[in-house]
């Protein structure tokens, strides 16, 4: 997944591309804005969480843009997947959004056989907000001194290094099966339901590892509490840059974030989509928006139309290769 660190000039780039787009095609002078009522934005997951507190921001910012607010619905069930769905069953009138995501699409079409919606069929993207890169972290107390430490003892008994994660098929389960695959070792995965205990027992020495979003490992790691030894995406990560990424320690493929973006259900007349995307784009360039992002750890990507189409599609056929290696299944 290749990202970077992008600056306000670059949004307002992207958002002088749609207003062109549109102009050309004479929708912006043509149509009045689509919303007369308020927009709903589908959360697939509960509220509090890492999606839930990118999303907010976002929704108020979007509504202040569309004249109409923006109310942000939290439908958290099956890894995303409920949610997910009952946007894909919604009017394609621009009124029922969806906080798109790694889960729901990215791994999910391959976890489960029957999601209950087509990823790519049934929606049509609208923008990216960003990803949080999953880290390697371990307890600093107790835990290896250093990746090659990690390494070597987990090649001298295998299965006998445990990593936690919040439930199988998650970005930070996926990160391991990727660890393991590429630094050729063998753990014990320890699922938990959520993030939050699996980072309690690690600090409580019960496990060895865990991969864990930059975001919510940070305070610990500042704390001293954690030890990061890489984080799993291609480029350093802007709020820890003395830590290497798995690209740069010879592990490429060790490359797993929660990434989230909005889509609106396939059929959505062009118009909507276009406004939306508009209004996406500048909405993105606004500092406090920018800011809220920033401190959730989002490294941004102002993604749209066809380049984030072909980023999810290129998402699902990465990770349909990994659970099908890994015979990982939700069903």
């Amino acid at each position: 997944m290749a990202y970077k660190n992008f600056s306000r000039r670059d949004w307002l780039r992207a958002a002088a591309g749609v207003a062109g787009s549109l102009a050309v095609g004479g929708v912006w002078a043509q149509s009045a804005k689509y919303a007369q009522r308020p927009v709903r934005l589908i959360v697939p997951f509960a509220a509090g969480g890492a999606i839930d507190a990118m999303a907010r921001p976002i929704a108020e910012a979007l509504g202040r843009e569309l004249g109409q607010p923006v109310i942000v619905e939290n439908k958290a069930g099956a890894a995303g997947n409920i949610g997910a769905a009952m946007v894909a069953k919604s009017p394609a009138d621009g009124y029922t959004l969806l906080v798109g995501t790694s889960a729901t699409h990215g791994a999910n079409p391959s976890l489960f056989a029957k999601p209950g919606y087509d990823a790519i069929a049934d929606f049509e993207a609208l923008g990216l907000w960003g990803s949080v890169p999953n880290i390697l972290v371990v307890n600093a107390a107790h835990g290896p001194k250093s990746l090659e430490e990690l390494i070597a003892a987990a090649r001298r008994d295998p299965g006998a290094l445990s990593y936690g994660s919040a439930g199988t098929g998650t970005s930070l389960h996926l990160a391991g099966v990727l660890f393991e695959k590429a630094a050729k070792v063998q753990l014990m995965h320890v699922p938990y339901k959520g993030g939050a205990p699996a980072s309690a027992d690690l600090l409580g020495n019960n496990i060895t590892m865990m991969f864990d979003t930059v975001s919510v490992a940070l305070p610990n790691l500042r704390a001293g509490k954690l030890r990061a030894f890489a984080v799993a995406a291609p480029q350093r990560h802007f709020a820890l840059p003395n830590v290497p990424t798995f690209a740069e320690l010879g592990m490429p493929t060790v490359d797993a974030a929660t990434w989230a973006g909005v889509f609106a259900p396939r059929g959505t007349p062009a118009p909507i989509v276009q406004e939306l995307n508009a209004a996406l784009a500048r909405v993105m360039t606004e500092k406090p928006v920018q800011d809220a992002l920033r401190a959730n750890g989002v490294q941004q990507m102002p993604w749209q139309g066809e380049r984030m189409r072909a980023f999810v599609v290129g998402e699902i056929n990465r990770w349909r290769q990994v659970v099908r290696d890994a015979k990982i299944s939700l069903e």
